[in-house]
C-alpha cells in the first residue's frame, strides 16, 4: 500500500499540473483574444501613418536648421534666440510624452491619433503663414504637442499589437522612416531656401499630413484594456521641471561658459527628478512606473539608449560643420556627402529589427559598438577627405543600427505588459534627452576646439578640422561604454527575444 503512495501522489501531481496549464492556455487565450491582435499589413500601415508625424517633426527641424542664418537676418534675432526653434520644441516634447500613459490609458486611441494630427497640422498651417518669429515660434511649440502624443502612441500600439518576435522588426520600420528625415532634411531645406523661401518648409508638409490622417483613420486600433488612467498635476509638473533643467542647462553650457549658471540648473534640475521618482514610489497611481527601472534589463538598456543616441545625433550635428566650415563645401554639397550614409542607416534599421527573432540583442548591441567605435577613429583619422567622410559615415550609421533597435527592442520586452505605457513613456523621453545632451556636447567640444585651434595661430577651415578631430574622441569613449554596458547586459538581463 505504501508503495503505491508516490505512484498515486505523482498521478495527482500530473492532474494538478495539467489543470494549471489548461488555466494558464485559457488565460493566454483570453488574453490574445483581448488584445485583438491584427494583421500584419494593417498594422504596418499603422505604423506609417503615425511614423509620418514624426518624420514630420524631424523634417521641419533639421530643414529649419538651414533656414537660420535667413531667419536671423529677416526677423533681426540673434543665433542664442533662433536656437529656442530646437530647444523650446525638445522641451515641449519632453513635458508632453510623460503624459502619455494617462492618455493611452484613458482616452480612444483612433481619438489620440486624430487629436495629434489635427495638433500638427494646426502647428504646421501657423508655421507656413508665420509673419514673425512669436508666430514661427509658437508654430514650433503646437507641434511639439502633436508629436508629444502621436510618439508614444506608436511603441504602444506596436507593443501591444505586434506578435512577440515581430516587435523588432516594427520598431526597424520606425526607424527607417524616422531616420530618413534627418538625410532628407538638410537637403529639402537647401532647396528649398535655394528656389523658394522658409515658408514652404510647412506648405510641403501639408499634403503629408493628409495621407497620415486618411491612413491612420481606417486602421488605428484601440489598445485600452480597461485600465483607468491617472493624472497627477504636482507629478507632471515635477517632471516637467526636472527635464526642462536638464535640457536648458546642456543648451545653454557653452553660451554660459559652463559656470555656476549652468551647474546650478542641472543640479537643480536632477534633485527635482530625485523628488519626483520618491513621490512617485509613493504614489497609488503613479504618473509613471519609476518601477520599470527595477528591472536591470530596462535600466541597461535605457543607460545604452542615452549613449548612443546621444553619440549618433552628436557626430550628425558635427559632420555638417565639418564639411561646410573645415572643407569648404555648400550645404547643398554636405546634405549630398552624408546622404549615403544617412541612407544606410535607414535601410539597415528594419532588416536588424526583423534579424532579432532568431538572435539575443545584446549580441548585436556588443558588435554594434565595436563598429561605431571603430568608425569614430575612421572620421578622425579621415577627417581632412570628403570620400573618407562619408565612407566612414555609411558604416557608421550601418553599426549604429546593430545598437539603436535592438537596444529599444530588448529594453521594452524586459517589461511585463502591464508597464508597456510606462516603458515608452520613458524610452521616448530618454531618447529626447539624448538628442538635445548629444547636440548640446558636440556643439561645445566643436566650437571650443575650435576656437582654441583659432587663437593658436591655425586658419579657420584647419581648425575646424582640427576641432572635429579632437571632439570625435568624446563620441569615442561613449562607444567604449555603450560596449561595457552592453557586456554587462549579457548577465543582467532575460532572454525575452
Amino acid at each position: 500500500m505504501r508503495g503505491k503512495q508516490p505512484v498515486i501522489m505523482r498521478r495527482q501531481i500530473r492532474s494538478i499540473v495539467s489543470i494549471v496549464g489548461k488555466q494558464q492556455h485559457n488565460r493566454e487565450t483570453r488574453s490574445k483574444q483581448s488584445s485583438g491582435t491584427i494583421g500584419e499589413g494593417r498594422l504596418t500601415i499603422v505604423v506609417v501613418a503615425l511614423a509620418l508625424l514624426t518624420f514630420l517633426g524631424i523634417l521641419s527641424e533639421t530643414s529649419l536648421n538651414i533656414a537660420y542664418s535667413a531667419l536671423m537676418g529677416e526677423f533681426s534675432i540673434s543665433a542664442d534666440v533662433v536656437q529656442w526653434l530646437t530647444t523650446g520644441y525638445l522641451l515641449l516634447l519632453s513635458v508632453a510624452i510623460p503624459t502619455s500613459p494617462f492618455m493611452v490609458r484613458t482616452f480612444p486611441t483612433k481619438s489620440l491619433f486624430v487629436t495629434a494630427v489635427a495638433l500638427f497640422s494646426v502647428g504646421t498651417v501657423v508655421g507656413a503663414l508665420a509673419a514673425n518669429f512669436t508666430m514661427l515660434l509658437a508654430a514650433r511649440l503646437i507641434m511639439a504637442l502633436g508629436t508629444g502624443v502621436s510618439l508614444p502612441l506608436l511603441t504602444n500600439i506596436i507593443l501591444d499589437k505586434a506578435p512577440f518576435h515581430k516587435r523588432g522588426m516594427m520598431l526597424g520600420l520606425v526607424s527607417l522612416v524616422t531616420c530618413a528625415a534627418p538625410a532628407i532634411g538638410p537637403v529639402f531645406g537647401g532647396l528649398v531656401m535655394e528656389f523658394l523661401n522658409w515658408h514652404w518648409i510647412f506648405y510641403a508638409m501639408i499634403p503629408f499630413l493628409v495621407i497620415s490622417f486618411v491612413l491612420g483613420c481606417a486602421t488605428v486600433p484601440d489598445i485600452r484594456h480597461g485600465e483607468k488612467g491617472y493624472l497627477s498635476v504636482p507629478s507632471l509638473v515635477l517632471v516637467a521641471v526636472g527635464l526642462a533643467g536638464i535640457i536648458v542647462a546642456v543648451s545653454f553650457f557653452a553660451q554660459w561658459n559652463g559656470d555656476w549658471r549652468f551647474w546650478t540648473v542641472l543640479v537643480g534640475a536632477v534633485l527635482v527628478l530625485a523628488v519626483f521618482a520618491a513621490v512617485q514610489l509613493r504614489m497609488a497611481h503613479p504618473l509613471i512606473e519609476v518601477r520599470t527601472f527595477a528591472y536591470p534589463g530596462f535600466t541597461f538598456g535605457m543607460v545604452i539608449l542615452l549613449m548612443s543616441s546621444g553619440g549618433v545625433l552628436g557626430v550628425n550635428f558635427l559632420l555638417p560643420i565639418l564639411l561646410q566650415r573645415g572643407l569648404g563645401h555648400t550645404s547643398m554639397i554636405a546634405a549630398l556627402i552624408l546622404l549615403p550614409g544617412a541612407v544606410v542607416g535607414a535601410i539597415s534599421a528594419p532588416l536588424i529589427g526583423g534579424a532579432l527573432k532568431a538572435h539575443f540583442p545584446p549580441k548585436f548591441i556588443a558588435c554594434g559598438f565595436v563598429g561605431v567605435a571603430i568608425m569614430d577613429v575612421a572620421m578622425m583619422l579621415g577627417s581632412a577627405h570628403e570620400w573618407s567622410v562619408a565612407v566612414a559615415y555609411a558604416l557608421f550609421m550601418a553599426a549604429s543600427g546593430f545598437v539603436l533597435v535592438p537596444d529599444q527592442t530588448h529594453a521594452l520586452n524586459q517589461l511585463p505588459a502591464e508597464m508597456n505605457a510606462d516603458g515608452s513613456a520613458v524610452m521616448n523621453t530618454v531618447q529626447q534627452l539624448a538628442g538635445a545632451v548629444g547636440t548640446a556636447v558636440a556643439s561645445t567640444l566643436i566650437a571650443e576646439f575650435a576656437g582654441a585651434n583659432a587663437a593658436a595661430g591655425m586658419s579657420q577651415s584647419a581648425s575646424y578640422v582640427a576641432g572635429f578631430s579632437t571632439s570625435m574622441w568624446v563620441f569615442f569613449g561613449m562607444a567604449v561604454v555603450g560596449e561595457i554596458l552592453a557586456l554587462l547586459m549579457f548577465r543582467f538581463s532575460k532572454r525575452a527575444v
